[in-house]
């Protein structure tokens, strides 16, 4: 036996996690593949691997194991995904404050350090549940804890502890009855076994990372889940990373559980990472934004990737963005994935129809002050398109993705670019030319013909024939917002507010929008919207039709009404237009979008 002489050092510590990670990264399908506990929603895998390749390429190699190890945590803390992904990163935060100022380990002070990081980890989760990563992660560092003591080398310490994880790693199988039912070890805990891994092959052979491109690895492997398992509690998984000062941990543990459950705090000393399984991720966000400033935010539908990955019904996936107003749960019945927009409200930012309601954005709009900023908003970045089609065509063929008129928002345009980064040949991304509702109506026509056994082509050819039968008017109570906006200047907003004009806004056939009208009272708008629709006997008579409005549902009713007496066709749906679009039609607008035949 060695002494327990100096054993590790920056370099070496990089590159034993370096390697490690490149073991979950490459087996990261797999992992996604027995993903039972505690949703089974198939990104377990995915999660850790963007977490800890993350870690790795944000951690600038240096010979003092403190300096490393402090970059690791706090790539950790930002980059951190999914509940086993936050755990891993409190495992990090706690070795990072074990090693202190450290230049170098000796094996004990190692293996003291993996005992003090399976610590952190286990005190980050709110209701530590046995026979998961939290248990292998505690047995196995207990165990090198002791074959250290008992002065063997890393390499020989770190193979002997790897059994004990494989043996912990083996019984989470009959620990938890998800696991149990599903014959499934857990998914967490295997990814922190192959990490273990990849660190005792470095020690071995002595290979360094390569990280080679994530879509070019195995192919996927046989799923082992039971579609049936569904999600049976919360349906999002939210994460937010937060800062401030002042914030606290039990501070934040104790404003947090009661929206959830899977709660887990990771970081410390002003900056948290916060994730959690929660049904109202708007009304979190707004308290979490009471306590320090939101600098990251990732809210995933795990009802939808349940979807996606066990229930699907047609060989296409259809993709839109958040600004198409479509009900909850038309969207839940169909096979479509909206892509969330920003809005930005001074330095806050939120996730359109996600961590902001429509009801709240317009709340906050109506008590915005002439001097403070307006609300903005901005396109999905590329990345998060990339990352919505790649998960997508792991279960699809293919998808169509339609979007919000190229000539109000780059969203397309992103979208674009995404698809040429994932695979063009089994995207098609389309500028709709439409907005709102009538984006709605659109997706939604679409999404019927795919259900009825519509292909890839079929959908494309329709959707640009839907292009010029789809219509969208809106009726503006008040120019105020659309001057605010941008969209109208001063000057004309003046002297329109002063000829009491009200205009109706539509979009032309490029998606340009253009406005109509003269000096009119409400009811008289909606008489002309009425004209502007045509009689049922016209060659284009509507087929069906949507109703929106910005907190005017009584106006909303009223123009249904009227619409119902002229067309005999009641509204296919009403709801609250996106926040995105009430921003500049303002609070009391109302519109009406319909399909022709």
């Amino acid at each position: 036996m060695e002494d327990n002489g100096p054993v590790i050092d920056g370099r070496k510590l990089y590159n034993a996690f370096a390697k490690g990670a490149e073991k979950v990264v490459e087996k990261r399908k797999t992992l996604d593949d027995i993903n039972v506990f505690p949703v089974a929603d198939g990104d377990t895998g995915k999660n850790m691997a963007q977490t800890l390749r993350s870690i790795a390429e944000n951690t600038k190699p240096n010979s003092s194991v403190s300096a490393v190890s402090r970059d690791m945590a706090q790539a950790a803390l930002l980059s951190s995904r999914g509940n086993s992904g936050i755990i891993f990163a409190q495992f990090i935060n706690g070795i990072s404050k074990a090693t202190g100022q450290q230049d170098n380990l000796q094996l004990t002070e190692f293996a003291r350090a993996m005992k003090v990081g399976a610590n952190h980890a286990y005190k980050a989760t709110n209701e530590p549940v046995e026979g998961t990563i939290l248990t292998v992660m505690r047995e196995w560092a207990q165990s090198l804890h002791e074959y250290a003591s008992s002065k063997k080398n890393l390499p020989e310490s770190l193979e002997d502890s790897l059994e004990v994880a494989n043996k912990s790693l083996r019984e989470t199988k009959s620990r938890l009855r998800e696991l149990r039912e599903a014959n499934v070890v857990d998914a967490g805990a295997k990814g922190f076994v192959l990490f273990l891994e990849g660190i005792s092959a470095f020690l071995k052979e002595g290979k360094t990372a390569t990280f080679d491109r994530l879509d070019d690895l195995e192919e996927e492997t046989p799923r082992h889940i039971d579609e049936d398992q569904g999600v049976a509690g919360p349906r999002y998984c939210m994460e937010v990373v937060l800062t401030g000062e002042s914030l606290k941990r039990e501070e934040l543990r104790n404003l947090a559980e009661g929206y959830g459950e899977s709660l887990v705090i990771a970081g410390g000393e002003g900056q948290y990472h916060i994730h959690i399984h929660t049904g109202n991720p708007a009304e979190l966000m707004y308290e979490l934004g009471k306590t320090g400033t939101v600098v990251d935010q990732k809210v995933d539908d795990m009802q939808k990737q349940h979807e996606a990955s066990y229930e699907r019904t047609t060989k296409v996936a259809i993709v839109t963005d958040s600004t198409c107003d479509l009900p909850r749960e038309v969207i839940d019945e169909l096979p479509i994935y909206p892509v969330p927009l920003a809005v930005s409200f001074g330095a806050d930012q939120f996730l359109d129809k996600i961590t902001i309601t429509p009801d709240q954005f317009y709340r906050m709009l109506a008590e915005l002050e002439e001097d403070e900023e307006y609300p903005t908003s901005s396109q999905p970045s590329v990345g998060k398109f990339k990352e919505t089609y790649s998960f997508l065509l792991e279960h699809y063929d293919s998808i169509v993705s339609l979007h919000i008129a190229g000539a109000l928002s780059g969203t397309v345009d992103s979208a674009r670019e995404a698809a040429k980064e994932v695979d063009e040949s089994r995207i098609t991304v389309i500028d709709t030319r439409q907005l709102s509702t009538s984006l709605g109506l659109l997706v939604q026509e679409v999404a019927h013909k795919l259900k009825k056994g519509a292909n890839h082509e079929d959908l494309v050819e329709l959707t640009k024939a839907l292009r010029g039968k789809t219509k969208i008017l809106v009726s503006v109570k008040d120019l105020k917002y659309m001057v605010r906006g941008g969209r109208v200047n001063r000057l004309e907003g003046f002297f329109a507010r002063l000829l009491n004009f009200k205009p109706i806004i539509s979009l032309d056939e490029t998606g340009e929008s253009e406005l109509h009208g003269r000096p009119l009272l409400r009811k008289t708008n909606f008489n002309q919207i009425l004209e502007m629709i045509g009689s049922p006997h016209n060659d284009s008579r509507v087929k069906k039709y949507a109703i929106g409005h910005v907190r005017a549902p009584e106006e909303a009713k009223e123009l249904a009404e009227m619409i119902e007496t002229e067309t005999g066709l009641t509204p296919d749906y009403t709801m609250d237009i996106s926040p995105l679009i009430g921003a500049h039609a303002g609070i009391g607008a109302v519109s009406v979008s319909y399909l022709t035949e």
